[in-house]
């Protein structure tokens, strides 16, 4: 039995449209839901939800393909509901390819179900538009770029194609010219639906994520804002009193906005305050440490350091204020100068809450002010001003070859103001401008300019240090041959990578402390990537006694042998060192017996 659907009349048309419109609202609702919670990345069991959005549109459409044989009155209702429901979906841009690749297959076998009893050339020409449509979809999406008008032609030309080369018998259905015109129109008016609800809805989305961009961030500089400071805060706070971990928190204000607000307008502070923000950001994810920054208000900044001792803290702290003194900030193509204020403190057994640290980093804030300003002070105690920057220097020891002075190398050490004498810092990853000039000035006092200095991992690690040491090697002032020391040791593929942009410049690569810290094990792989090692007897003394540490030397100087690398015995402090050491072939020494580290100006 065949049915005749173009008795159709208008009314019943206009209802069934209504009624289809109505239908298409539902199901984005219901979309938008799903949508909304297999995307929001605090929401439990998102997979369940992304799961049931591909779903959806496959147990709809089989529904309603089943309805259309129980009422086939319906049946152009419902067969334009159901690829206009495996049709919509394909303009989602946030599906995995996999989701896309699903439905796509659905739509074109929902296709070949109604069009593969009466082929036509016109169906194939559609059936490849179609695909390719589907394909430019995609492409756009993946570029970001979205548009309403993509839901509302690419949705209408894909219900037109249908429609249009429809065979005038399939399934059983007859479909006529007016049919196929009621269904085509029904189609367009249900992607012109959905192209507005969906604009409306990416409009709403887009205002919400920009008050809560607005809550939690600052809009000028880009940092963590005062509402999201105080969230945050009481987590840290409580987790560090829980665990029993210390805290610091500081308080920074930049000096002088004002003036730079007078002097070059609104928009210059804005500048300033935006680099300084980022110079700040730079310089605490530099310290490997979990920090936080935050705007507090105006030209306030706060930081908590969670789980970073004080002194440790203080080190950073001395590093973000020196890194501001010492930077050309730049507005409107000129070099401006800026400074900030620091007050701090560290969390102590009696505080009760978050509040109690904001006093005491505020209180300290106010005694930087008062002093003038460009001070860091912790807990009311001056550490930092622009009298009185810490200094530190390169102390030179001698590496001996034989019995003559080789090369030097440079200990970094920082003057405690307190004391008034040299000790070790607490920290060695200075910035390697600062680490450059400090090197500039050592070989400038040093008779023999040959010197090694000693690189952190993350040091050694960085391709910025490399360009900066082997641009002071290549200089006329720099020193006439340069050694980087490995305190610690890399993986292979970082020691690959990084020592071939030292070699190629000419700069030896020794590993430190082999045969203590450094096993064979460990540094195995690594030699054929470096020239030396250096072996610290000093680090041994305490534990071993004179045999275990004469076995162990011979191993190392067998293998520099095997290898043809320079061996450095270290720690040498008296002659029968020596002698030993001679006997086995080494020839480079270094060690108290021949000098102590000192200033190369003294």
């Amino acid at each position: 039995m065949h049915y005749n659907f173009s008795d159709i009349g208008l009314m019943l048309w206009t209802a069934q449209t209504l009624v289809a419109i109505l239908f298409a609202l539902g199901f984005i609702g219901i979309d938008a839901y799903l949508w909304e919670s297999a995307f929001d990345q605090r929401r439990m069991h998102r997979n369940g939800y992304r799961v049931a959005l591909s779903a959806l549109p496959v147990v709809v459409v089989a529904l309603l393909l089943g309805g259309e044989y129980a009422a086939y009155m319906e049946s152009m209702l419902l067969l334009n509901l159901a690829a206009f429901i495996l049709l919509v979906p394909l303009f989602d841009d946030q599906i995995s390819i996999g989701e896309y690749l699903l439905r796509a297959a659905c739509v074109v076998g929902l296709w070949v179900y109604y069009h593969g009893q009466s082929w036509s050339s016109w169906s194939l020409v559609a059936i490849c538009a179609i695909v390719g449509l589907l394909s430019l979809i995609r492409y756009e999406q993946k570029r970001g770029q979205y548009h309403p008008l993509i839901v509302l032609l690419g949705g209408w030309f894909m219900g037109a194609a249908f429609w249009g080369t429809l065979p005038r018998m399939t399934i059983g259905l007859q479909v006529d010219g007016r049919l196929r015109g009621q269904a085509i129109v029904m189609f367009g008016i249900l992607t012109i639906t959905t192209a507005f609800s969906w604009q409306v809805q990416r409009r709403e989305r887009r205002a919400q994520r920009q008050m809560a961009q607005l809550a939690t961030y600052d809009e000028v500089t880009g940092v963590s804002a005062y509402q999201r400071d105080q969230q945050d805060l009481e987590t840290l706070f409580a987790t560090a009193k829980r665990q029993h971990t210390p805290l610091v928190l500081a308080a920074v204000d930049v000096d002088h906005l004002r003036k730079l607000n007078q002097d070059y307008g609104h928009l210059a502070a804005n500048a300033i305050l935006m680099q300084v923000a980022a110079l700040l950001q730079a310089r605490l994810a530099a310290s490997g440490h979990d920090q936080h920054l935050y705007r507090f208000g105006g030209e306030e900044f706060t930081i908590a350091l969670p789980d970073v001792d004080l002194a440790s803290a203080r080190e950073l702290l001395i590093d973000c204020w020196q890194a501001v003194r010492n930077h050309d900030f730049t507005y409107a193509e000129k070099k401006l100068k800026a400074h900030i204020s620091i007050g701090a403190t560290v969390m102590q057994a009696t505080d009760q809450r978050d509040d109690d640290l904001y006093k005491r980093a505020d209180d300290s804030l106010y005694a930087a002010k008062k002093s003038g300003g460009d001070t860091l002070v912790i807990d009311r105690t001056p550490l930092a001003s622009a009298q009185g920057a810490p200094t530190y220097a390169f102390f030179a020891q001698p590496i001996m070859y034989q019995n003559q002075r080789f090369a030097s190398e440079l200990l970094l050490r920082r003057f405690d103001e307190d004391n008034q004498h040299w000790v070790l810092p607490a920290r060695f990853d200075l910035p390697v401008a600062q680490q450059v000039d400090l090197l500039y000035q050592a070989v400038a006092h040093l008779a023999c300019s040959r010197v090694a200095i000693n690189l952190t991992l993350a040091q050694f690690a960085d391709p910025q240090t490399a360009a900066a040491l082997i641009a002071c090697y290549q200089h006329d002032a720099g020193p006439s041959a340069l050694t980087v020391e490995i305190v610690d040791v890399p993986d292979l593929a970082t020691t690959r990578r990084i020592s071939a942009m030292y070699r190629d410049a000419g700069i030896r690569i020794h590993i430190d402390d082999v045969g203590s810290d450094n096993s064979y094990e460990l540094v195995r792989e690594l030699i054929p990537y470096v020239d030396g090692v250096k072996f610290a007897i000093q680090n041994l003394r305490q534990y071993e006694d004179d045999e275990r540490i004469h076995e162990r030397i011979r191993f190392w100087a067998e293998v520099a042998r095997k290898n043809q690398l320079r061996l450095i015995l270290e720690g040498v402090e008296t002659q029968a060192d020596v002698d030993f050491a001679t006997a086995l072939g080494i020839t480079y020494f270094q060690g108290y017996f021949f000098a102590k580290p000192t200033l190369p100006a003294e």
